[in-house]
């Protein structure tokens, strides 16, 4: 939802602009983004994971 939010204040809308794919385990999407399946990803930056 905090994403979402960011992205309409920058002028980009969610629904129309881009794929969100928020079926992925928020522990694995590092993996994910790294295996391909995104151009980005949003990550907890309070928790410690290897890039």
């Amino acid at each position: 939802m905090v994403f979402e939010y960011i992205l309409k204040e920058n002028g980009i809308n969610p629904e129309t602009d881009l794929e969100i794919n928020q079926n992925i385990d928020f522990g694995s999407t590092a993996a994910a983004f790294a295996e391909g399946q995104g151009d980005f990803t949003v990550e907890n930056n309070n928790l410690p994971h290897p890039l």
